[in-house]
């Protein structure tokens, strides 16, 4: 925990801020004057590799003025990354809006949330895959207000394990974020993988359901993959300064894209009966009891809530204020996702009139099944085409959030050959 030493007026003071590696950050004593000649604001601007150790050794008013206009923070940025012993390397682009937009897109709440209800079909049927969903989005509640609540005491990008050090007991802190870091950065590097696979996927499906021969050969589906782990790349190093300025309008096709889907479903596909959808469960894998089953299926209604809402937190080092804003833009991608998700699975699950069907159908996805049931392929082909794109999108912004963890992971030397990571320059 924060450990300050005292010192005498008109000195600094030392604050040492233990997570698992120790940093230190020498804060002026608000109660000393200082009459330090300025320095030269061109000086600064012309070395934008220079600002990180500004926010380090700032003395004067103008060069905090010239640091925070350079960076974009607020006074309230600076005063948190000093507090937290880290330098201003990233430039904040992002505000609260265009933040909202990124994180919507990188869980892609319906995107990929509509596309991984088979394990739940099979193992509840119907009705355990409603209501899955339903608890699950009441569950993460609380799980996100807390995330929340701390992104605004920390906003940093190592986001959890940093917390963890700070609320752990002073013996554990090191061991205990340590792991934790490890976790996080290993869980985020896995589930990059979900969204750019099923890039692949979607465009094998768009040709099986143009040409019904097609042998949808696995080796396709891995080949497509690493193209789209190529045009995340390409997004995320060369793309990384317009970032923030297509998030807003990729957003709307994110929105009007879901209208595209559920209506058309709504109007023309086949419906199940209230009693299929709401009480009639289904143990499809053969487990002992009905109760197991669904308990087992319940993987669907985690997947369509595990998306990472986090992403916020690990991009707090880009968005400005970031401690009042991150918080917020959790809270309100929560809201958002859940009056999507939950609304979108009700619409598959009652337009699934035979489920052994949907469970069987060419296209591996019941999601796809009802969609065959309701427009004419040509449409189909339209409709997944957009997509895969947003899915194209939401891989690129959740792999910028996958970096910003890493970086943060090896900035605090928990990689394994990390030792140049903490190089204080500033990334544009």
């Amino acid at each position: 925990m924060p450990v300050l030493s005292t010192s005498a007026p008109g000195q600094f003071r030392t604050r040492t801020h233990e997570i698992g590696y120790s940093d230190e950050v020498e804060m002026a004593d608000p109660s000393a004057s200082t009459t330090r000649p300025s320095k030269d604001d061109g000086m600064i601007r012309e070395k934008l590799t220079a600002i990180a150790d500004v926010f380090n050794t700032e003395n004067t008013l103008e060069d905090q003025d010239a640091t925070l206009l350079l960076s974009k923070s607020t006074p309230a940025d600076a005063a948190n990354m000093r507090r937290m012993g880290k330098p201003q390397q990233l430039i904040r682009h992002f505000r609260f809006l265009s933040t909202v937009s990124f994180v919507a897109l990188a869980t892609a709440a319906w995107e990929i949330g509509l596309f991984v209800l088979t394990p739940g079909l099979t193992d509840g049927g119907r009705a355990g895959l409603v209501w899955n969903v339903l608890w699950n989005i009441i569950g993460f509640g609380p799980i996100y207000l807390s995330i929340a609540e701390m992104a605004s005491m920390a906003p940093i990008a190592g986001a959890q394990y940093h917390w963890v050090s700070e609320f752990a007991p002073d013996r554990y802190q090191r061991i205990l974020s340590y792991i934790s870091g490890w976790t996080s950065t290993i869980a985020w590097q896995a589930g990059n993988a979900q969204g750019l696979f099923l890039v692949g996927s979607l465009i094998q499906t768009m040709i099986l359901i143009n040409d019904d021969s097609y042998g949808f050969p696995s080796w396709q589906g891995t080949l497509l993959a690493f193209m789209a782990v190529l045009i995340a790349y390409t997004g995320v190093v060369y793309g990384a300064r317009v970032l923030p300025y297509w998030q807003n309008a990729v957003f709307v096709v994110h929105i009007l894209a879901y209208l595209g889907y559920i209506i058309p479903v709504w109007v023309s596909s086949p419906r199940a009966t209230h009693a299929q959808v709401w009480t009639e469960f289904d143990n499809g894998g053969g487990w002992n009891t009905m109760g197991l089953s669904v308990l087992i299926g319940q993987l669907s209604g985690i997947s369509t809530q595990c998306g990472g809402i986090d992403t916020a937190a690990h991009m707090s080092e880009e968005i400005k204020d970031a401690a009042y804003s991150v918080p917020r833009v959790m809270v309100a991608v929560y809201i958002i996702n859940a009056l999507i998700i939950f609304p979108g699975v009700v619409t598959v699950v009652y337009h699934i009139d035979d489920l052994d069907a949907a469970l069987s159908d060419a296209t591996t996805y019941p999601a796809i099944y009802v969609l065959r049931g309701a427009i004419p392929v040509g449409w189909i082909t339209v409709i997944l085409v957009l997509i895969a794109l947003l899915n194209v999108a939401s891989n690129i912004v959740y792999l910028a959030a996958v970096t910003r963890d890493l970086f943060a992971f090896a900035r605090d030397r928990g990689r394994l050959s990390s030792r140049n990571a903490n190089r204080r320059r500033m990334i544009d």
